[in-house]
């Protein structure tokens, strides 16, 4: 079990450690990832590679400002599936450890925004 799944390195550097924008983008990302993960599983369930390689093009921005490197390479990972078409059969199963990590992510950020 990870500790945190929080990595805010690359936010710091790119913010310049501007606090207030830092908790903005955390708020953002905590908007746009259910929204996000949604589309990627219709992508997935539909069998609908070119989507689902968008749809997590697009959250792999949003995950590096925020997630440990696991789950970005992850994200990355299931990008290369989707952009290939290469071993898409593992994607839902892909899809539910994202999910599973991407909620305690959620999690920890709502807990760090209090």
């Amino acid at each position: 079990m990870e500790k945190t799944r929080i990595d805010l390195t690359y936010l710091e550097t790119f913010s310049g450690g501007d606090k207030t924008f830092i908790a903005e983008m955390m708020e953002r990302f905590l908007i746009d990832a259910p929204i996000q993960l949604k589309e990627i599983k219709e992508g997935i369930d539909r069998a609908e590679w070119k989507a689902a390689y968008k749809s997590l093009h697009s959250f792999k921005s949003s995950v590096n400002f925020i997630a440990i490197q696991k789950i970005k390479d992850k994200v990355l990972s299931m990008e290369k599936m989707a952009k290939e078409e290469n071993q898409v059969e593992k994607l839902p199963l892909e899809f539910e450890e994202l999910s599973t990590e991407i909620d305690f992510l959620i999690s920890e950020l709502k807990i760090n925004l209090v």
